[in-house]
């Protein structure tokens, strides 16, 4: 008995496309606020494990180290948008800066497409933190900060990053008077 090789007919492949095209509007929608759940908690680990590593080396060359957002590894930026990296020195004069005469002890760039900002807004340059200085004993006294990370057009819920005087870190989903933190979008 011989087996003929028919194919598909027409309509059978219109068939198979619809239903992909259906499997694929409904699968879409729901993986990018996966994605960028993840993308949000990559930038949180990425940037609580810089905190953890200026907190310690601060207690370990018992020094005064600072930590702050940059866009080109040499200088903290201006404004307090941290998505582009964030860069740890030990700051031997105290004025807040790095200077060409202090060690960059290490850099870690973030994910660019997400808003990772401290104060209301990434555009912000006023009252919001713009850097943490941890002291010798490990603490950030003065230096409270609440970091905002965000993912385009809200595909995933907000998370804040906070690091309190004490020199601890810890992740919240509300801000301190319980709403759910605003992105501006």
């Amino acid at each position: 008995m011989q087996a003929t090789n028919r194919g598909l007919t027409l309509l059978e492949l219109l068939i198979a496309i619809s239903i992909a095209a259906i499997l694929i509007a409904i699968v879409i929608p729901p993986m990018q606020g996966m994605i960028a759940g993840a993308r949000i908690a990559f930038a949180i680990n990425g940037l609580a494990s810089l905190m953890t590593y200026a907190r310690s080396e601060a207690i370990t060359r018992n020094r005064r180290i600072t930590l702050c957002p940059t866009t080109d590894r040499k200088a903290c930026a201006g404004a307090a948008d941290w998505k582009h990296g964030a860069m740890v020195f030990a700051d031997h004069n105290g004025n807040r800066r790095r200077d060409d005469d202090e060690l960059l002890l290490k850099y870690r760039s973030t994910n660019g497409r997400l808003e990772i900002f401290s104060g209301s807004s990434p555009d912000e340059s006023g009252r919001s933190r713009k850097r943490v200085v941890f002291s010798p004993s490990g603490s950030a006294a003065g230096y409270t900060i609440s970091i905002r990370f965000c993912a385009p057009g809200n595909a995933a819920p907000a998370r804040i990053l906070l690091l309190q005087n004490s020199g601890r870190i810890r992740l919240s989903e509300r801000e301190s008077d319980g709403s759910r933190p605003d992105c501006g979008a």
